[in-house]
């Protein structure tokens, strides 16, 4: 019984995945690539003002006039 239930657990932690977030990045001026972020990002960041555009992956994000965060996949 013992075997079966250690079994059991090593099946559980393989199995487990960890989920990149994607998100919109800019490259070569395009502001559409999908990107996989690092899986320490948890947070999709644009900043849109009248003289900068930009889209990252970011550990951390705060929303402001023209900063918008957002923590799903592709989202605008």
């Amino acid at each position: 019984m013992k075997a079966l239930v250690c079994a059991f657990i090593v099946v559980l932690l393989c199995s487990v995945s960890v989920h990149s977030l994607t998100c919109y990045t800019c490259v070569d001026g395009d502001c559409k690539t999908p990107t996989e972020c690092p899986t320490s990002s948890n947070f999709c960041k644009t900043v849109a003002a009248a003289t900068v555009f930009s889209r990252t992956c970011e550990d951390f994000c705060v929303p402001g006039v023209n900063t918008y965060c957002c923590t799903s996949d592709l989202c605008d």
